[in-house]
């Protein structure tokens, strides 16, 4: 997906003030875990928003008038239709409770790709998203999402969950996972893509869990 001017990596977001119950440090990261559980616990709801967003495709440019750049999608309206059929089978879940320890390890990949320009899960020391918590205190059952270049907390939410140009919907099926129960997040500027946000989601809100997980898989974003 391309925003004219600079490529918008996905890894794992129109502006509405939500009603959160999130512990979230800023405004837009409070409007990005209500705009994730909005879409977690009403799909149905989800739905007629995508239905909406497919009226703005003119093959497969995105041309929105409330946004200041024309986005350009690998698979056009297709992945809007499939994400809608996804989303006809997907039951209502739990919304996500934040996590400060979640939110925390977010953070520290945040600061670390402002100044250093990288993309991807991988830290400038060479750390993944489990060792980022694990250094914190955490354990390493944690699943991570980013996206770069996003314009506000609904586009944030949107472009994971469609997932356009990921063939196997990774991002989406974190984000629609009913292990994961926590979620912390940090967004700030970037470098090339000019902003990020950072999700990190746990089974429990400290990345320990006292039994096996059955989840959870990391995905890369560094080629996507």
């Amino acid at each position: 997906m391309k925003r004219l001017g600079f490529t918008v990596t996905i890894g794992a977001l129109g502006l509405g003030l939500i009603a959160s119950p999130a512990m979230a440090e800023t405004p837009l990261e409070r409007q990005v875990l209500a705009a994730l559980n909005l879409a977690r616990t009403d799909p149905a709801g989800y739905i007629r928003a995508l239905q909406h967003y497919r009226t703005f495709f003119h093959a497969n440019l995105v041309v929105m008038p409330d946004q200041p750049e024309d986005v350009e999608t690998s698979e056009g309206v297709a992945a809007v239709d499939e994400t809608i059929a996804f989303l006809e089978r997907q039951a209502p879940l739990p919304p996500l409770a934040d996590s400060a320890m979640l939110a925390g390890s977010a953070a520290e990949h945040v600061v670390d790709q402002e100044a250093s320009g990288e993309t991807g899960h991988e830290g400038s020391d060479g750390s993944s998203p489990a060792q980022r918590m694990r250094r914190r205190g955490g354990g390493g059952y944690v699943a991570e999402v980013i996206a770069y270049g996003p314009v506000d907390a609904f586009d944030t939410i949107r472009q994971l969950i469609v997932d356009d140009g990921v063939a196997d919907r990774g991002h989406r099926s974190i984000l629609y996972s009913p292990e994961l129960r926590f979620a912390g997040v940090s967004c700030g500027s970037h470098p090339e893509y000019r902003t990020m946000c950072v999700i990190d989601l746990g089974i429990t809100p400290d990345g320990r869990v006292g039994r096996p997980a059955r989840l959870v898989r990391q995905y890369a974003l560094n080629d996507r």
